[in-house]
This record gives structure tokens, C-alpha cells and sequence, in this order.
């Protein structure tokens, strides 16, 4: 009986991780119907001396990152310098944005985030090769406009909210942001197209933007 008990459990527990991994799917397309344009919108940059009209980037492909220094996906920051290098020609620009509210791994000053990225994580030297803006909330009462604006545009790819212990932000919206390194695209008219789970890996990032991008190859 006691086996049949622990045999069952042990079922239950594996269903229940399985359910989990997959009802993440890597990406999702955004609505079509959207209204406005990230435009709309501005940021100051990490250091604040510069503030940023994103209207700069008419005509681009822009990809808004919200990243953390001392995270497990951390080891994206790099990926993040090379999918900017490689894709820069095609118009791609990659823009980030430190958030401090999924495990409080982003709990610097502004002046701290680019020593803790060269010397710590993830280190050796690391410098962003894209533009870093002030640290800021992305969920919540307080959460940047744009990312406000971006959550609206595209539904999430997942349906679990995650842990209530890391959830620091009021009020709590089925389009939220779960946790570092989710993206999302936007296409060179400034509407949101795609958006990706945080553990999608960039290669396949990079594999959807480079077959959305064919869409406006000359012929």
C-alpha cells in the first residue's frame, strides 16, 4: 500500500512538472488590432544624462529587454552583444532595461549595474554592446508606460504567474512580465510584434526575427 501511495505521488509530482513545461510556449505573436506606437514613449539612459524619444528608432526593428545583473539568465547579456553585432546591419537594435523586481536581483544604483556586469556578472570584462536605460519598475503601479504599453500589445507565453514570494508588485495582471530577459520585438512602424519567454533561448530569438525581418527583403 505504502509503495502503490509513494509509486502515485511520484506520478502526480512528474505530471505536474510536465504540465508546468508546457504550458510555457518560447513566443507569442502580438495582437494585430494594436493602437499606438512606442513612439509614444522615452527613457532616460542608465547614466540619466541622456533622455531618449524611441521615436528615434522609426524604421528599425527594436527588441526591449528587461535585465538583471546577478540572475541565472545573466549569460544572456553576451548572447544579447551578439545577436546586436550580427544583426545591426538588418536594422536590429536591442535596447535594456535593469528592473530590480524578480528576486531582487538588480538591487544597485544606476552606477553600479555596468562594474557588477564587467567584474562580476558576467564578468570578465563584460561591456553591453546595446544601450542600458535607468533602472525601473516593469509591472505594478509604477511600471515604465512602455512597458505598459508592450504588455497590452502581446500576449504572455505563459500561463503560470510563478512564485507568490517573488511577486513584489501591486496590482498583479495576467499580461505581466514573469521574471529577467523577457523580449519583445517591434517592428520598424513601432508596433510590438512578438514577445518571448524569458528561457527562450536567443539562438531562437534570433531564428524569429530573422524570418519576420524576410518579410522586407527587396526583391
Amino acid at each position: 500500500m505504502t509503495v502503490q501511495l509513494r509509486a502515485s505521488c511520484l506520478f502526480l509530482l512528474f505530471l505536474a512538472g510536465f504540465v508546468q513545461t508546457n504550458s510555457s510556449l518560447e513566443k507569442m505573436d502580438c495582437y494585430k488590432d494594436v493602437k499606438g506606437t512606442i513612439y509614444d514613449y522615452d527613457a532616460f539612459t542608465l547614466n540619466g544624462k541622456e533622455h531618449i524619444q524611441f521615436k528615434q528608432y522609426a524604421g528599425k526593428h527594436v527588441l526591449f529587454v528587461n535585465v538583471a545583473t546577478y540572475c541565472g539568465l545573466t549569460a544572456q547579456y553576451p548572447e544579447l552583444n551578439a545577436l546586436q553585432e550580427e544583426l545591426k546591419p538588418f536594422g536590429l537594435v536591442v535596447l535594456g532595461f535593469p528592473c530590480n523586481q524578480f528576486g531582487k536581483q538588480e538591487p544597485g544604483e544606476n552606477s553600479e549595474i555596468l562594474p557588477g556586469l564587467k567584474y562580476v556578472r558576467p564578468g570578465g570584462g563584460y561591456v553591453p554592446n546595446f544601450q542600458l536605460f535607468e533602472k525601473g519598475d516593469v509591472n505594478g503601479e509604477t511600471e515604465q508606460k512602455v512597458f505598459t504599453f508592450l504588455k497590452q500589445s502581446c500576449p504572455h507565453p505563459s500561463e503560470i504567474m510563478g512564485s507568490i514570494k517573488h511577486i513584489s508588485w501591486e496590482p498583479i495582471m495576467v499580461r505581466d512580465i514573469r521574471w529577467n530577459f523577457e523580449k519583445f520585438l517591434v517592428g520598424p512602424d513601432g508596433v510590438p510584434v512578438m514577445r518571448w519567454f524569458h528561457r527562450t533561448p536567443v539562438s531562437t530569438v534570433k531564428a524569429d526575427i530573422l524570418a519576420y525581418m524576410k518579410q522586407f527583403k527587396t526583391k
